[in-house]
């Protein structure tokens, strides 16, 4: 027997990108139709108050738009009826659909009707009875499309194609290809700066807070993206944030991705792989950072976390390890202030058991002694003309003249990559593959790009013109003080340190023993 009662219904619609837009029966309009013919047909006073409709929303959750309207409603005592077209338009998790069904819409006194599975909460309908089986199905459907997607994903990085929907910080998706990632120049001097600090020895931290004090804005907000609104610290720099990025290959020309994981198909939350998991194709686009700051900074990073930055850091922390137990040597200031003394970090912290021994001196004493081993070492294998000659050999990369030819050259190839587009264009107008309003929408698109890139090859050529003779003597001037400074140790920094230095040892009887990066013959 019908009832007589008048249900006040929403309609709820949904498609997610699993489902694929190239399926007509299941399209968002189609699902509209089928659900009004049902209501045109029932002889039940059911009306339509409201439609529900989530486009382009996994099944595998509830975290939609559309459905908490719906809920939302529901509430409010504004609908009392839901119906969709299927089960699996209303969802696919086999636990969250149970318990919608069988514990919260009898609860809320809510009708739920599934069309064509032939679901209708009022009565004992055929389709109750296979319920459980349907949710099963539709559960083990989005976790075999979840593989699916994620295998196409995980070779199309694999191939050096770009997967994500925006590019990183630093890099935007080439509009002509949205696979690949050009440099952002908005940017791209942010990243630049970012290493430039690290270079100088600044932590994560502290690059954080000096980009927060500036009031530069993060990546998220660069994005226009609203994570974090809600917090107090939304406009403020993540030290983790810059860790990430100075840890990033990406910056040196080399696709990295899949640094992230998601738990599982049913969950938005991610976690961090380790570097060897990560996806990494080289060469696939042009660098921001050059390859040998980035490994400098790394070596920074690697000798920072092992020794906290301090009021206690010194020229050496986190490069001096115990020869004994291999821990690393930290440095204590004297109840005075004036003079650091070293000690083994592993024998300071048990004690008491024993473990190791203090490897007590003077921090000053041992940092002198260290620069001078150093310098001998310098002078003895690194012939100060055969190192001019070299670098001068290799100068035309960090020559400014050529630095500015390169990016000509670059805008060049950007503008030939265009006229080429032009020519396809008008092409496939004179085959009668477009039509006359299509073909001047882009030809004025690419006349428009083209007329930009040109304008900065012009600048690039004025600042070419005007480079002198003077300019570069003063360069090359400045290259070799550099090359003095370097031979001579004169103020060493961390970063000289971390490019010379692998690791030193301090033995029990104050021997010390240093591993270079560069080969001793």
């Amino acid at each position: 027997m019908r009832s007589s009662k008048t249900y006040k219904a929403g309609t709820y619609r949904r498609l997610s990108r699993e489902d694929g837009d190239n399926l007509e029966s299941e399209s968002i309009i189609n699902q509209g139709i089928l659900i009004n013919k049902f209501l045109e047909q029932t002889k039940e006073n059911i009306i339509c108050v409201s439609e529900y409709t989530d486009d382009g929303y996994s099944g595998g959750n509830f975290d939609r738009p559309g459905w908490k309207q719906l809920m939302n409603d529901i509430a409010n005592g504004k609908i009392d009826t839901i119906i969709t077209k299927d089960l699996s338009r209303m969802g696919r998790d086999y636990i969250s659909m149970g318990e919608y069904i069988e514990r919260i819409f009898p609860e809320k006194n809510i009708r739920y009707i599934a069309i064509n599975d032939d679901i209708d909460t009022l009565y004992e309908t055929p389709g109750l009875e296979m319920l459980q089986f349907k949710l099963v199905f539709n559960d083990f459907y989005i976790k075999e499309t979840s593989k699916k997607i994620r295998r196409i994903m995980k070779e199309k990085k694999a191939s050096g194609q770009y997967t994500g929907w925006k590019g990183i910080y630093g890099y935007k998706r080439d509009p002509e290809d949205k696979h690949k990632l050009i440099i952002d120049e908005n940017v791209s001097p942010i990243i630049k700066r970012m290493f430039n600090l690290a270079l100088d020895g600044k932590t994560p931290h502290q690059i954080a807070k000096i980009f927060t004090a500036e009031g530069i804005p993060t990546p998220s907000i660069y994005a226009n993206l609203n994570r974090g609104m809600k917090s107090t610290a939304y406009e403020f720099w993540c030290a983790r944030s810059i860790q990430e990025m100075l840890k990033n290959p990406t910056y040196i020309g080399n696709l990295t991705q899949g640094r992230r994981k998601k738990i599982n198909y049913k969950s938005k939350k991610e976690v961090r792989l380790p570097r060897e998991e990560w996806i990494i194709v080289e060469n696939t686009h042009e660098p921001i950072i050059d390859k040998n700051v980035f490994d400098t900074v790394q070596t920074l990073l690697q000798n920072t976390r092992k020794h906290k930055t301090n009021d206690n850091t010194q020229l050496f922390s986190g490069f001096i390890f115990c020869k004994e137990c291999g821990h690393t040597i930290g440095f204590t200031r004297s109840k005075d202030g004036k003079r650091f003394y070293c000690h083994c970090n592993y024998y300071t912290k048990n004690s008491k058991y024993g473990l190791c021994t203090p490897h007590t001196c003077n921090y000053k004493k041992l940092e002198v002694s260290i620069i001078d081993t150093i310098k001998e070492m310098l002078i003895k294998y690194l012939d100060k003309n055969d190192l001019i000659d070299k670098v001068n050999n290799n100068k035309k990369q960090y020559d400014i003249k050529e630095q500015i030819k390169k990016q000509i050259e670059l805008l060049n190839q950007k503008i030939n990559t265009l006229l080429n587009y032009k020519d396809k264009v008008y092409e496939d107008k004179i085959c009668g593959n477009i039509d006359l309003e299509m073909y001047n929408r882009m030809s004025l698109k690419y006349d428009n790009q083209i007329k930009e890139l040109k304008e900065q090859n012009q600048e690039l050529e004025k600042k070419f013109n005007l480079l002198s003779e003077s300019d570069l003597k003063k360069e090359n001037q400045i290259l070799l003080n550099k090359i003095e400074e370097f031979l001579s140790l004169k103020n060493p920094s961390r970063t000289l340190i971390a490019s010379l230095i692998d690791k030193i040892t301090l033995s029990e009887d104050m021997k010390v023993e240093i591993f270079y990066k560069f080969k001793l013959y």
